[in-house]
């Protein structure tokens, strides 16, 4: 034993000489898992002796310690780097794993078996630790009372029985992914755990570094707690039923990074967290491409949605650039859900839903249906900013659903604020077939419809550049803008365009203040309202079908003017209501295809305007074929006027939207009538003979 400790002391007279880029350590390495139970540099140990009952004394600068000498399994000497002493280092080699640990035992424990680290940390400071190299199997885990800076430095980790990192830390995590790295983390198809990450605390990402995570089991990152995301590059994958990408049980912010996420398992989630979101910033491209599953929960069935984002609260996007896409094998799925609200107040984002929904028995002979969705809420809906390209292709598809109330735009903002595109494609689903009779043939029936912007409760606009597009080919029910309450437009610039029904439509009032919209329907209403119907400001242009459908509708409700300028073609029009409205408006029965120029008495010309063309066939009403009604109304029509309607003629010069004519127009041939304005609604015959 003398003899040992004699060539112990020549090997510290060798090593106790610091050098400038580091100083070697002493390090005692347990039996069998002890892993290494002292780590000291050499300059700081006075003494080191066997006494007579076997113990190995170790005395430093300020401490003794004390080992059973049988215990021990060797001694090292490893160079620890200048700058490296508040720093924990594991590095992996295949199936072993060595600790670089510059703190005592009592502050730091590290026990290693083959590839597997366990860290318990009793020191009061907040220590890094340093990962890296490649490992299966291989795992880390750690368990402190402060909070570490686990630094992922190129480090490739697979347990195959369990999770590959593992952090119980009560005063949360920071997670950095150095710079330039490229890391991976990922469990196996024996795990019996609940992720190939997890962090049993709050937890902090940063460093741009990137994270390649892959599950087998269960979820390859799972937060429980408050996860904040800075930045890093994230490359999640996983094929196993009901698991999410990036999970937290609690709030999630994610201010910066990428993530390119893909789930392929039924009912999973790209990221999901079970509290409220808030998204900042960041890069993400999501495939949700699982399915959706009937469970039954008190013994009816309900449907479970593989969605790219769903958070079980609110869900704010003030930023970030989201490329989103659901393939046809993911039937009834989201791609951004939320139980609670949704507000998007800018980012940009390309979303594509292609999977058909279906009907389903819910119990006995209660049925109902499941449907895409871009964006979905069972709460309320602000779009407030941002670029936005939705397109939902598949049966029964919804662009934008919400729950509660939707607004759309801030009040008073500049429109390119917003730009927001929306496409429907996929047909209505029937959930129960008509008995006979009604309007459509079948009779009423149940169906789920497809739906560009739809809200349960009110829709207000505000502001925005919108283009609506409903362009299903075989059954109606794909309207573009619909309120199943009180529909509100206070500014914007709106376009929409309906194959099979109504391009706009209310269920209890329609309230036109301000803001441009062009809306047209191959075959019903341009603008419908089940209820009352206001124009009090603005400028639109609204076509609707042959008779029976109009320009504008409302079911022979009160219909009020107060100002703005509209123009409504179809096979008919409601007409407005003479006692409540305070500016004067036109019938004019007039052809499809005529161009139309209303000229004051002085000359001046009030509108230009070519109506269009019948897309579908059949109807007309008593006019024939070709027939059409003409609503207009506009700020320079006065009561006691008389207004020259020419028609039939040809337009040329000038700039046209939408066959409204403005500027240095030329107007030729045709012919022409007077109206005199006695009431708030005349009726004027050009070339149709009326409805």
């Amino acid at each position: 034993m003398k003899r040992v400790l004699f060539v112990i002391s020549l090997i510290f007279i060798g090593l106790s000489v610091k050098a400038q880029d580091g100083e070697y350590h002493v390090r005692i390495h347990g039996q069998e898992n002890e892993g290494i139970v002292l780590d000291a540099p050499v300059s700081s140990i006075d003494s080191m002796y066997v006494n007579d009952n076997g113990k190995l004394k170790v005395r430093t600068t300020n401490n003794l310690y004390s080992f059973d000498f049988t215990e021990v399994d060797s001694l090292t000497f490893p160079f620890i780097p200048t700058g490296s002493g508040d720093i924990v280092y594991i590095n992996y080699n295949g199936t072993s794993a060595e600790v670089i640990n510059p703190y005592p035992v009592t502050h730091v424990i590290v026990t290693v078996s083959e590839a597997k680290v366990s860290i318990t940390s009793l020191s009061s400071s907040n220590i890094t630790y340093c990962l890296s190299g490649s490992a299966n199997p291989g795992r880390f885990a750690i368990e402190s009372t402060t909070t570490p800076t686990i630094q992922l430095n190129g480090v490739n980790l697979t347990n195959p029985t369990g999770k590959a990192m593992d952090l119980t830390c009560d005063a949360g995590i920071i997670l950095e992914i150095v710079d330039g790295t490229d890391n991976s983390l990922s469990d196996g198809s024996d795990s019996d755990k609940k992720a190939a990450l997890m962090s049993n605390s709050d937890l902090l990402v940063q460093g741009n570094g990137t994270l390649n995570v892959t599950s087998y089991v269960k979820h390859p990152i799972k937060v429980k707690g408050i996860c904040t995301v800075n930045s890093g590059n994230f490359m999640i994958t996983s094929d196993v039923d009901d698991v999410n990408g990036l999970s937290a049980d609690s709030t999630l912010v994610i201010n910066g990074g990428s993530f390119n996420i893909t789930m392929n398992g039924d009912i999973s989630k790209c990221i999901k967290c079970d509290d409220n979101m808030t998204i900042n910033g960041g890069e993400f491209t999501l495939v949700a491409a699982g399915s959706t599953v009937l469970e039954v929960v008190n013994n009816q069935n309900v449907p479970s949605y593989c969605t790219a984002i769903k958070c079980d609260n609110d869900i704010i996007i003030n930023g970030g650039t989201f490329n989103i896409t659901l393939p046809t094998s993911n039937h009834g799925g989201k791609s951004i859900s939320a139980d609670g609200n949704i507000t998007i107040t800018g980012g940009d984002f390309d979303i594509l839903t292609q999977g058909a929904g279906a009907a389903y028995t819910v119990y006995g002979d209660t049925k109902d249906s499941y449907t895409s969705s871009c964006l979905k809420c069972d709460g309320n809906m602000e779009i407030l900013g941002g670029n936005l390209l939705l397109r939902s292709t598949g049966a029964g598809g919804k662009g934008i659903n919400s729950g509660g109330t939707m607004k759309i735009g801030q009040e008073n903002a500049n429109n390119d604020d917003l730009i927001l595109n929306v496409t429907t494609s996929g047909e209505r689903i029937t959930v129960e077939a008509g008995s006979g009779g009604g309007w459509w043939p079948g009779g009423e029936g149940e169906y789920a419809n497809p739906k560009a912007i739809k809200a349960d409760s009110n829709l207000t606009i505000n502001s925005g550049n919108i283009t609506v597009n409903c362009t299903q080919t075989q059954n109606e029910g794909g309207e573009c803008i619909e309120s199943k309450a009180i529909l509100t437009i206070n500014g914007g610039n709106i376009e929409a365009y309906s194959k099979k029904d109504d391009a706009v439509n209310a269920s209890s009032q329609l309230i036109l203040n301000g803001g441009v919209y062009y809306v047209h329907s191959d075959v019903n209403d341009g603008t419908d309202c089940n209820g009352t119907m206001q124009i009090n400001g603005g400028f639109f242009i609204s076509n609707g079908s042959r008779s029976p459908e109009e320009g504008f509708d409302c079911d022979n409700n009160q219909f009020k003017i107060t100002g703005g300028t509209a123009i409504g073609t179809g096979g008919g029009t409601s007409s407005p209501t003479t006692s409540v409205c305070t500016q004067p408006s036109m019938k004019i029965n007039t052809q499809q295809g005529y161009a139309i120029q209303i000229l004051k008495s002085d000359g001046t010309v009030v509108c230009t305007y070519k109506c269009p063309t019948y897309t579908s066939g059949g109807g007309g009403g008593p006019g024939g074929g070709n027939s059409m009604v003409m609503l207009f109304t506009d700020p320079q029509l006065q009561t006691g006027q008389t207004y020259t309607i020419k028609y039939n003629g040809t337009i040329s010069g000038g700039t046209e939207w939408n066959g409204y004519y403005t500027g240095n127009v030329t107007y030729s041939g045709g012919q022409s009538t007077t109206a005199t304005l006695n009431s708030m609604y005349t009726t004027v015959n050009a070339g149709g003979n009326g409805w």
